[in-house]
């Protein structure tokens, strides 16, 4: 399983445990060409918009290595950002 698909099960996770339907927030990945600066190293970058179909608000997250999208999303959910 790639990091994402982890990362995505993860975040239904949350929503279900703060009671939301997981079928009204869609979760778009797009990757993030390589570094040329990476010093040739390869780092996945994605970016991941996530919409709450119901209310129509979203936000905009980055992924990948060393990137914690989840909790970020987590925050906003707390925050009230989807409502």
């Amino acid at each position: 399983m790639e990091m994402y698909d982890g990362e995505l099960l993860e975040a239904q996770a949350r929503l279900r445990a703060r009671g939301l339907d997981v079928d009204d927030f869609s979760f778009n990945r797009t990757f993030h060409p390589p570094d040329p600066d990476g010093g040739g190293m390869f780092t996945i970058m994605y970016e991941v918009e996530i919409t709450n179909a119901k209310t129509g608000k979203s936000m905009s997250a980055t992924g990948g290595i060393g990137f914690d999208w989840v909790g970020r999303f987590e925050d906003a959910l707390k925050d009230g950002h989807f409502e």
